[in-house]
């Protein structure tokens, strides 16, 4: 191993003086593979000659890391996860792990001149969503993100037991505008429901979670201070229960700020979990009689990525009247992907894998598609609305409807 760190210290384009203990994560994983090549059968994106994980896997382990990084964009792959779930020699925290091994190499990589013009390419909606996060992070002023509460009738409290993590869906319903997506429907159903069950939760103006500057570009500075505001905040406020309803804001809070917090003592729950843990749709009337068939997808992120939260929101949907859960071909560990993480490539590939998805959920001849996550609802609703002269795809928008879970819940109970 160390002939291998000091051939790794002599690439020219690449300076890994400093991350030695990196390296040696990158190539332990990589040695776990024997090219069974069953992530590659799975890869959405090797599908479509883009991405080949286990071609990347073998060159870790013959060719140099700078040769490696060089030959491979590992800003393609959208850490979908859909390769752990298939590959023999990955478990929980052993083995390949490639979206970990990604990350390990977007950490290591990331500031080299490569790197950053291949970021920059990668980059999505004229790279606005880093910016505006690395000027959070510096800033010690906090955009106001809770004005939409405004004129609302709805207890929040400054500390408590129980918080509400809203993260970065009021800057989402700013920038999306055209979209009509309404993101705060969201944040506004949900403390609205807890309001109901006599929760009064603890809605403070925090920063963003930080999923996009960790997964996206591997910027473990920017990363930590997100996780130390975000995480003291709450300790300060007495929190002891985190409610996140948002996939990636999940996975940051249950999974990522563990990692690099010291003392971290929150219990975390995605709402639908928190919801069903306290019964909350039990004591509530729902007015609408019509049946409504719906389908549901399984993001990334609170699913493969997630702890595999699949049931919560499946039984929650199945808590509403009338309301009837329609299952597509591929759920679960088996879910495709939305094509779009991190605000990374969304390109004709991408646009491809969304399409593949829209008609699946089409097929099952539901109303409404499902969503937890907002870069889901972003992206397929981006599609269904992109101009087309096409009569064909005109008529997709009139076959379905994308909604987030909270926001179809808070419609049904006229609370958005």
């Amino acid at each position: 191993m160390s002939s291998y760190i000091n051939n790794e210290i002599k690439c020219s384009n690449y300076n890994f003086q400093n991350l030695g203990v990196t390296i040696k994560n990158v190539i332990s994983m990589a040695n776990y593979c024997f090219a069974c090549n069953r992530c590659v059968n799975v890869c959405p994106l090797s599908h479509l000659d883009v991405f080949f994980p286990r071609k990347l896997v073998g060159d870790l382990i013959l060719s140099s890391l700078g040769e490696v990084l060089t030959n491979h964009n590992i800003w393609n792959c959208l850490t979908c996860g859909q390769c752990s779930i298939y590959c023999p020699m990955t478990q929980e925290n052993l083995g390949v792990r490639i979206p970990d091994l990604i990350l390990e190499l977007r950490k290591a990589s990331r500031k080299s001149k490569i790197q950053i013009n291949r970021i920059t390419q990668c980059e999505t909606h004229n790279e606005i969503f880093p910016l505006i996060s690395k000027m959070i992070a510096n800033n010690p002023i906090s955009p106001n993100k809770l004005e939409f509460l405004k004129g609302k009738v709805l207890k929040t409290a400054d500390s408590g037991e129980i918080a509400y993590f809203i993260g970065c869906l009021p800057l989402m319903e700013e920038i999306f505008y055209n979209f009509k997506c309404n993101y705060t429907e969201i944040p506004i159903t949900i403390i609205s429901l807890l309001n109901e069950a006599n929760i009064v939760p603890v809605v403070l103006n925090e920063k963003c979670c930080g999923h996009d500057i960790l997964w996206g570009e591997g910027d473990t500075e920017t990363f930590k201070k997100f996780a130390e505001y975000n995480t003291q905040l709450y300790k300060d406020a007495g929190v002891k229960i985190v409610i996140v309803g948002c996939a990636e804001g999940y996975r940051i809070w249950k999974y990522d700020y563990p990692k690099i917090v010291d003392d971290f003592d929150f219990k975390v729950f995605h709402f639908s979990e928190f919801f069903l843990k306290e019964k909350i749709l039990e004591h509530v009337k729902f007015p609408q009689s019509s049946k409504i068939k719906v389908t549901y997808h399984d993001s990334c992120r609170m699913g493969r990525l997630g702890g595999r939260l699949y049931n919560a929101p499946r039984e929650l949907i199945r808590q509403i009247p009338g309301v009837e859960l329609i299952e597509m071909d591929n759920i679960k560990d088996d879910a495709n992907c939305c094509g779009v993480a991190t605000f990374l490539n969304c390109n004709e590939y991408s646009r491809f894998l969304r399409q593949n998805r829209i008609n699946e959920a089409i097929n099952t001849r539901a109303e409404y598609l499902i969503v937890s996550c907002p870069k889901c609802l972003t992206h397929f609703n981006c599609y269904l609305n992109e101009p087309s002269s096409n009569e064909e795809k005109k008529e997709l928008r009139n076959n379905i409807k994308v909604m987030d879970l909270a926001s179809f819940i808070g419609k049904l109970l006229f609370l958005v």
